[in-house]
């Protein structure tokens, strides 16, 4: 077998092209975890203040437009959409609280009027062209 001598155990210095590597390498090393722990702790905030931001959504009271509607249990829920005079409908169209109203105006243009039932207004007046 192989005899280890006491030169073989002891770590010899390197020379100053490897040493300059090394440092190279360590300092790399170093950039490298610091850019990974900012990147970690961005994200822990961006879950921490996801989280905290839930507790004062639209549970809280208010009405917010495109929120989850909640509809009474004692009585059902009562709006009126005006649409502009003369608006013929072809078709209606449901999304969460939103009504779309497709069809016509008077002057013949064919329009998309949007309703939200959680503020209880038209919110979006759309003017359809085809090219």
């Amino acid at each position: 077998m192989s005899k280890t001598t006491d030169d073989d155990l002891n770590e010899k210095p390197l020379d100053p092209e490897m040493e300059k590597v090394r440092r190279k390498m360590v300092r790399l090393l170093i950039v490298s975890i610091g850019v990974m722990f900012v990147g970690l702790m961005a994200v822990l905030g961006a879950i921490v203040y996801k989280f905290t931001q839930a507790d004062a959504g639209p549970g809280s009271g208010g009405l917010v437009a495109g929120a989850p509607l909640e509809v009474p249990s004692d009585a059902p829920l009562e709006a009126v959409a005006a649409l502009p005079q003369g608006f013929e409908v072809d078709s209606v169209s449901l999304d969460g609280a939103r009504i779309g109203f497709f069809g016509r105006a008077a002057d013949g243009s064919r329009r998309l009027m949007i309703f939200d039932l959680s503020v209880g207004r038209i919110v979006g007046d759309v003017v359809v062209i085809s090219r």
